[in-house]
């Protein structure tokens, strides 16, 4: 009995307790499951494991220079300074809770899967396969319940687990529906931005009979918007800008005690440089991992259930209006800055700066639907309402969020906002009542 007990605590401690190898493991059953060549299983194993281990390496690159940072920021002016990334949060909070996150993962997905199958509706037959969305809501999930209803353990594994399930099987009908008309239907959107094609297309009506005459694919928009089509080129403007604005409110003599000999300034703009690598080296693991666990996901789900489609990454739509994705870029921008003022100015604990996610992959989602219901004015409103709903919601979302608390990192997206934010208050006076 003893040795099976060992055993049973290595496999469970020591190999299930590894996120890297806990999902090679569940990449090797989906391969094998498609009886794919013995090169591509080692292939796809390995490099899901290591893509896990380069995304690990990012996230701590990214702690280690915006916490100093941000933790100079509370102390001076008595604030929690917060910068919305969801990678950013995903790799920080998987330090200290990968095992239950990735059990909340593999569960809610095979609860998922079997959710699709059995319901008859065709428009709810939709296979959510945006891994990376998946597990930042598996981790979003486990910090904020575990926080308001106070569960831990196999509790929290299973309501967070079909919390998601439900989540991944109902919402990808939202986009499937608003966008069917102009998209088809050979897919639909897997993201956190299901109900901001909700904003965008009500926010687009508004202008709707103006539409064809102002659609904004027909706009010609100036070329040096590019720039902020790459994560890192975005965040390499973004960050040292921003690092720089934080030393100049907690002044030199703070900053010098983690800058020591080198100017101080130049430390500055270094720690924000290495921000953004540590952003495009996590990037990096996540493509490097996501193009091995997915094949096997889809495997699977194809297999399983029949008729169904894919729910996959906001930028399969963009192409279907380039210039509506730019205009709600544009619009979300004012309202990332205006919440930003708006927290400093009113003295606000939680200081919200504009996020590089919300603007632009919120902002770039929405901005497809605005356009096609009314027009770039419809793009331009939608990117500016869901951003302000996204980056508001923040003050309110940040303290629930436990060990994430106090970093200076937090989820973005609209959908957190508007549908988790009112879950989780609900779940607060529930706790209190009881």
């Amino acid at each position: 009995m003893e040795v099976l007990s060992n055993i049973g605590n290595f496999i469970i401690f020591q190999v299930l307790d590894q996120a890297p190898i806990f999902l090679g493991l569940i990449t090797l059953v989906g391969m094998l499951l498609q009886k794919s060549k013995g090169s591509e299983v080692f292939d796809a194993v390995i490099k899901t494991i290591v893509g896990m281990l380069v995304l690990s390496a990012g996230a701590e690159l990214i702690s280690g220079t915006i916490t100093p940072v941000m933790q100079l920021l509370n102390d001076a002016v008595g604030v929690n300074g917060v910068m919305p990334m969801n990678e950013a949060a995903f790799g920080v909070a998987m330090a200290s809770l990968a095992e239950s996150a990735v059990s909340i993962f593999v569960i809610g997905f095979l609860i998922h899967l079997a959710l699709v199958y059995i319901i008859p509706s065709k428009g709810l037959k939709n296979v959510y396969l945006t891994a990376h969305m998946m597990l930042y809501l598996s981790i979003f999930l486990d910090l904020t319940v575990g926080e308001t209803l106070g569960l831990s353990g196999a509790p929290l594994i299973i309501t967070c687990a079909a919390l998601a399930a439900l989540y991944w099987t109902f919402t990808p009908a939202i986009p499937r529906y608003l966008g069917k008309k102009y998209f088809g239907e050979d897919f639909t959107l897997g993201h956190a931005q299901q109900f901001g094609t909700l904003v965008g297309a009500l926010c687009g009506k508004l202008f709707k009979s103006r539409a064809e005459d102002e659609d904004a694919d027909n706009i010609v928009l100036p070329g040096g918007l590019y720039l902020f089509q790459d994560v890192t080129l975005a965040l390499s403007l973004i960050m040292p800008i921003l690092f720089v604005i934080i030393g100049l409110v907690v002044g030199e003599g703070q900053v010098a005690t983690l800058s020591g000999s080198q100017n101080w300034i130049i430390f500055l703009l270094m720690e924000g440089l290495k921000f953004a690598a540590g952003v495009a080296v996590m990037l990096y693991g996540v493509r490097m991992f996501l193009n091995s666990i997915i094949p096997a996901f889809k495997g699977i789900s194809e297999k399983l259930i029949p008729n169904s489609i894919p729910a996959l990454d906001c930028p399969v739509l963009y192409p279907y209006s380039p210039s509506g994705a730019m205009f709600g870029f544009l619009g979300s921008i004012p309202a990332g800055i205006i919440v930003c003022l708006l927290t400093v100015a009113l003295g606000s604990s939680v200081v919200v700066f504009p996020s590089p996610i919300i603007l632009f992959f919120d902002g770039c989602t929405v901005g497809v639907f605005g356009n096609k219901y009314g027009g770039w004015k419809g793009a331009l409103l939608g990117g500016f309402v869901s951003s302000l709903i996204a980056h508001l919601a923040i003050i309110p979302l940040y303290p629930m969020m436990g060990v994430l608390f106090g970093s200076g990192l937090m989820f973005s997206n609209i959908d957190y906002a508007v549908l988790w934010l009112p879950i989780l208050l609900l779940f607060k006076l529930v706790r209190g009542l009881l």
